[in-house]
């Protein structure tokens, strides 16, 4: 198991990952701005500022630079993880690159829907319609990242 670890490791170009990582961080920037935008309305209900963040607002109005900040750095760290994630399990997916990109979108946007939008839904007080917004906006960004990773890590 420790040599299987190992070996998937040592297989890994580090300049890739930083690019999937950058580019994860434009696309998904770009779609969430696009999603807020839309969404909008939902972020200045008084009855959910309390479910916001501090970072996110500290006070009602527009997020602050920090936030911004903060969430790029969140962002990049992302898209580097999801480029490992599919280093991890490339062997394991279809040849064919259609295939591959839609069996590891399927899987990101499978585990997302499990592991974040169940639980938002069970744990926060936030309408549906964002948690659906949200939802959408996040399957474009893992399929377009799906996309990048396999044509980027051959």
């Amino acid at each position: 198991m420790l040599v299987h670890t190992i070996k998937w490791i040592s297989k890994i170009n580090w300049g890739k990952v930083l690019i999937i990582g950058f580019l994860y961080t434009i696309i998904a920037t770009i779609i969430h701005q696009i999603e807020a935008m839309i969404s909008l309305k939902y972020y200045m209900m008084p009855q959910y500022f309390g479910v916001w963040s501090k970072l996110m607002m500290p006070k009602a109005g527009p997020p602050p630079t920090d936030f911004f900040i903060t969430s790029t750095i969140i962002t990049f760290t992302s898209g580097i993880s999801l480029s490992l994630v599919y280093y991890y399990i490339r062997d394991m997916l279809p040849k064919d690159i259609n295939e591959r990109v839609l069996l590891f979108a399927d899987l990101m946007v499978g585990l997302q829907f499990i592991f974040f939008t169940l639980p938002v839904y069970l744990l926060f007080n936030l309408p549906i319609e964002l948690l659906v917004s949200w939802f959408i906006s996040s399957f474009f960004i893992l399929v377009a990242t799906s996309y990048i990773c396999v044509r980027i890590i051959k």
